[in-house]
Order: C-alpha cells, then structure tokens, then sequence
C-alpha cells in the first residue's frame, strides 16, 4: 500500500489504528567547529641558563685580558703569557708586561728602555681592570633592574667583574697575592700601600652588588662611577 493511499484511508478514518505519514526536509547538519591546533612549548632546558652565565663570565674574562694585551701593544710593549697564583695556591692565567722598573724609569725584558715609564706600566696592569669596570657600567646602565630579567647572559658579565674585583682585594688584603700580579704591580708603580688600593678596587665592587641587589638607588651609581674613575686617576699623579 503506498504512502498517498494510506493517507487517503487514515482521512477518511478507514485505517485508524495508522497514523498519518507525512515526510519531513530537515535542513543538513551544521559542520563541527574548526578545531585550532596550538603548538606546544619546548620542552625546558635547565642547563641553558647556566651555559649562557657562564659564557658572560668566560667573555668577561677575556676582556679582561684582551685590555691588556692591547694596552701592551699601543705602548709599544710585548706582552707575555704566565700563569701566577691567586689566594698564594689558586692558579691563574695573566698577561705579564715584563717590565723592570726603578726609580730611574723601565725597561722591557730585552733591557730597552720603555718610554711611558712607571704609569705606562700602572696603566697596564689595571686596564684589565677598567675595561670590566666599564662592562659593568654599561650591563647595569642598560638594565638597572638586572635582577628581575632573565638575562643570564649579562648576569655572567656582572659576576666577573664583581669576583674579580673582590678576590684581588682579599689577595692583597691577607698578603698572599703575588707580586706579579695586577694589583701589586699597580700599587708598586703607584707607591701606594697595597691594601688601601685593594679598598679602591673593592668599593666599586661592593656598589655594583648593591646596585644589583637594589635597582633603585639613585647615589650606588655614582658612588660607584667615582671610585672607577679614581682608579684611572691614579695613574695621574705620579
């Protein structure tokens, strides 16, 4: 019996017990929602922060070298890789000027005389020492909130400058520092007592700390800018 029949029947109630069919356009269904795939993060590295601090203080430390060698060379004077002892037992690598001064002038290793004198050899063996006061300066000018950054990079920078600084100090300070090295040599040509140079060459360092641990502060700076240039200063007044 096909569907129009059976309508007909079920209006004229001869097939009661059969409900009217009626076929329904139901519209298609909606797509689903594009899904969005979302990448997700690397993994992290832990050791990745560690490796780039310690590129910083590895940098730091050539720098520190390389002011050396390059003040050698504008004065006209070759310089020499040694090894001398920090703290009288921890080795460490320098760059040694070999100059032998008295209070007639120096002369280089080969018994030459070497022209800029006793603050020619003053401004070599603390140039290492100005070129990381000067990273230090330029790290904590550019991101005075060091601290809050993630910048382990420029952290390693400020480390070096900071424990060089301080380790030179308490050499000299406990008179274990060798007599080659950059603060002995300097004090030497600057005929100043040794530990009072080692309090010059602290202070800056204890500032930069204080600088790092409070980014606040308005006079750390330039306490800290006037003991650097003290240093360099130095070397003017003999």
């Amino acid at each position: 019996m096909g569907p129009f029949l059976l309508l007909l029947l079920g209006a004229a109630g001869d097939v009661p017990s059969l409900p009217v069919m009626m076929p329904l356009a139901l519209p298609p269904p909606a797509p689903p929602p594009p899904v969005e795939l979302v990448a997700e993060p690397p993994p992290p590295r832990p050791w990745k922060p560690a490796a780039m601090a310690t590129a910083g203080f590895v940098t730091a430390f050539f720098a520190h070298e390389t002011g050396h060698v390059v003040t050698n060379l504008l004065l006209g004077n070759s310089p020499h890789f040694e090894t001398t002892t920090v703290l009288g037992f921890v080795p460490f690598p320098v760059i040694s000027p070999r100059l032998r001064c008295n209070a007639d002038g120096c002369t280089r290793y080969d018994g030459t005389v070497f022209p800029s004198g006793r603050r020619g050899k003053y401004v070599i063996v603390t140039m290492g020492f100005d070129v990381q006061h000067a990273i230090d300066e330029v790290v904590l000018d550019l991101t005075p909130d060091l601290r809050y950054r993630d910048a382990p990079m420029r952290k390693g920078l400020l480390a070096f400058g900071i424990f060089t600084s301080c380790l030179y100090s308490a050499a000299a300070m406990l008179g274990v520092e060798d007599s080659h090295g950059d603060l002995s040599g300097a004090a030497s040509m600057a005929r100043v007592n040794e530990r009072v140079l080692a309090l010059g060459l602290l202070a800056p360092a204890v500032l930069d700390a204080y600088r790092y641990m409070v980014p606040s502060t308005r006079w750390a700076p330039w306490a800290s800018r006037a003991a650097k240039a003290g240093l360099v200063g130095l070397a003017f007044t003999f």
